[in-house]
């Protein structure tokens, strides 16, 4: 096995930074509060009580979701030959070769499962979370669809992106939104050309584990909101 051990530093670090970390960039920044709730009462911004349907225009104003968007693809394209990329983990002929026993199927699997165990334990970390001792889960929706870039496929993960807010409409809170998007991803990348099915189960799978996680915890996937910023 063949390893860039500085990308796959870097790549490590953009996966596995928690995003409540970004919350350190909020002090540099001044943010009149009379301006930013200046249209919370225009009528299109009005949303009924107990409302659990995710906010477009909320989570598309968020900067660090685009920064989520951004570390997840990278991250994740770190791991990827798509786009004619060279992976940070790869196998050579020479290793094929060294291991004794070892067939070149053999140590592909072993590259996926790392692949896939570094891509895991970034997903538990941008989804679990503890506030004052008490556990918090987030549905990290822009960092899925940045680690589905590398997964899947470019085009795969646009896609299923564009889609599933197109119809957030009619879903409800954040749990029906993540299974819905397990679903699309799964269904596009099986049509589109992909890096292998394994993945795109594996990418739709990564979609529904915060699902799973909640359930299995019995606790909801929590949006957080502006005003409650210190848990953002």
């Amino acid at each position: 096995m063949s390893v860039d051990y500085a990308f796959l530093v870097l790549a490590i670090a953009l996966l596995w930074f928690p995003r409540q970390w970004l919350r350190l960039g909020a002090l540099f920044k001044s943010r009149p509060k009379s301006r930013s709730r200046k249209n919370d009462n225009e009528p299109w911004n009005v949303r009924e009580a107990g409302d659990p349907r995710i906010s477009i225009i909320a989570e598309f104003s968020k900067f660090r979701n685009y920064v989520d968007l951004l570390r997840a693809g990278v991250g994740s394209l770190a791991f990827s030959s798509v786009l004619g990329l060279t992976p940070c983990l790869r196998i050579s002929s020479v290793t094929a070769v060294a291991v004794e026993g070892a067939t070149p199927r053999n140590l592909a699997y072993v590259v996926l499962f790392i692949r896939l165990a570094i891509l895991f334990v970034g997903l538990v970390v941008q989804t679990v979370r503890f506030n004052r001792g008490k556990l918090t889960l987030y549905p990290p929706i822009f960092y899925l669809a940045g680690i589905t870039v590398g997964m899947c496929d470019p085009w795969t993960a646009l896609f299923s992106f564009v889609l599933i807010w197109a119809v957030n409409g009619m879903l409800g809170g954040a749990q029906s939104f993540l299974t819905a998007y397990a679903v699309v991803i799964a269904t596009f990348g099986y049509f589109l050309p992909t890096q292998g099915i394994i993945l795109v189960i594996m990418g739709a799978g990564f979609c529904f584990f915060p699902v799973l996680f909640s359930l299995a915890a019995n606790r909801p996937l929590v949006i957080f909101s502006r005003k409650a910023a210190k848990s953002d």
